[in-house]
């Protein structure tokens, strides 16, 4: 029964964590640890435009401030 209780639990943190363990095999094959994913995903060219201004005008990292937006809506819900 122990065994059980161990094996469920491993399994729930084992899905609730992915991404984690996923940075770790990684590290096991690389023996690096990238912290970041890089994206490739569409958006509309005029905002893509407007955001880079912006963000150059400002002095703003671009990646930085899509990530603080995801972050935002994740939170938010």
């Amino acid at each position: 029964m122990q065994s059980n209780k161990f094996l469920e639990k491993a399994r729930e943190i084992v899905k609730r964590d992915a991404p984690l363990f996923e940075i770790l095999m990684e590290f096991e094959k690389t023996k690096k640890i990238r912290s970041k994913n890089r994206l490739n995903f569409s958006i509309d060219k005029t905002i893509a435009m407007n955001f880079r201004k912006y963000c150059r005008e400002n002095s703003y990292n671009m990646s930085a401030k899509v990530e603080q937006a995801m972050k935002d809506i994740i939170n938010k819900d």
